[in-house]
């Protein structure tokens, strides 16, 4: 990793003086156009490298030391004055080559002051972009830096977040499942054992396979087919279900168990208040990446104001909030005698 940055930085330098180098031959006084083209190349060439350092120095400087140390500390006073410190010296130091560069490239030595307010200002014009480019580098780079961890947390506290609504909803689901097997039990149903039994499928299933961040449409589909079963034993004969599919795709990963946790809503709060024959409609359709789906069960009177408070739905909700932002749609309308869901999901973008 050390290696690959010093050999960024070898390559960054050597493209930098080769670029100044080329400006110089752009723009290449009367003295220069006496030599050909490649030998006057490779004397700005060498002008530039010996010019080097004393842009270096103040990069580094400034990348390194100065805006981690002093800058981001707000320290601005500080970091003022040791930035003209250094660039004072940086600035004499690059007059200093001058004359000898002038003997080893031309045989001559200059005919005027080197260390001149106008030579001074010259050269500064000169370093100037070197330190714009360390400064603009260093700034973006820490700023990139900044939002990656920004990002990184805001990951971490969505996925903290999403494993607490679902350790959440698992035990709630049980919890609902349990007290209608007790009622079974209590009552000496034979129904009884092939319910355990079902349950048992559907808690291996949550425990195994919902832990991965998606699924398969088809094993969602399949535990919500296994809960209707379970429910089934339950209601016997007044029990009516509607399960309407239309699917394009069977495998297109979806979240585990948003789909389950409106079907168990609707029993437990359908089905379980309804005194007469209950009446189930699912509807669920993949096309194109597209998720489609609606689901509405009979619901009395303050029920189905209670319907949109359960700890059921918000958990759900939230999780459609976390893992589906801005692609999905959710309606919860309770009206009179009956509770309907419609959820619409942009399953496109989502691959797990």
């Amino acid at each position: 990793m050390v290696s690959v940055r010093i050999l960024q930085h070898i390559l960054f330098w050597s493209c930098f003086v080769a670029l100044y180098a080329i400006k110089n031959m752009l723009f290449a006084g009367p003295s220069d156009l006496a030599y050909p083209p490649v030998e006057r190349f490779f004397r700005f060439l060498l002008s530039e490298l010996a010019f080097l350092p004393w842009k270096i120095i103040p990069f580094y400087f400034l990348f390194y030391y100065l805006i981690p140390n002093y800058f981001r500390q707000r320290k601005y006073v500080v970091s003022l004055l040791y930035f003209i410190g250094v660039l004072i010296v940086c600035l004499y130091g690059y007059r200093s080559m001058v004359t000898p560069l002038s003997g080893l490239l031309y045989g001559e030595t200059p005919d005027f002051n080197v260390y001149s307010a106008e030579r001074l200002l010259y050269t500064l014009t000169d370093i100037i972009p070197a330190l714009g480019l360390a400064a603009t580098a260093k700034l973006l780079k820490g700023r990139l830096a900044f939002q990656r961890k920004e990002e990184a947390l805001r990951q971490e506290k969505q996925i903290a977040e999403l494993n607490f609504l679902k350790a959440q909803t698992n035990p709630h689901f049980l919890f609902n499942t349990l007290n209608n097997l007790y009622g079974l039990a209590r009552k000496n149903d034979r129904h009884t054992a092939p319910s355990i039994l079902k349950l048992s499928n559907i808690m291996r299933y949550i425990l195994h396979e919902c832990s991965a961040s998606s699924i398969p449409l088809a094993n969602e589909i399949k535990i919500i087919e296994d809960y209707i079963e379970l429910e089934r034993l339950r209601y016997n004969d007044r029990l009516r279900v509607q399960f309407e599919r239309q699917i394009d795709d069977p495998q297109h990963p979806v979240a585990p168990l948003i789909l389950l946790a409106f079907v168990e809503n609707a029993f437990k709060h359908g089905a379980g208040e309804a005194r007469f024959g209950i009446d189930i409609d699912i509807a669920l359709q993949l096309q194109s990446g597209q998720l489609d789906f609606q689901i509405t069960n009979p619901c009395e009177g303050e029920a189905a104001e209670f319907l949109t408070k359960g700890t059921g739905l918000s958990n759900v909700c939230r999780q459609l909030e976390l893992i589906y932002p801005d692609r999905h749609q959710l309606e919860i309308r309770p009206e009179a005698g009956k509770f309907s869901v419609y959820l619409s999901i942009d399953l496109r973008q989502h691959e797990g």
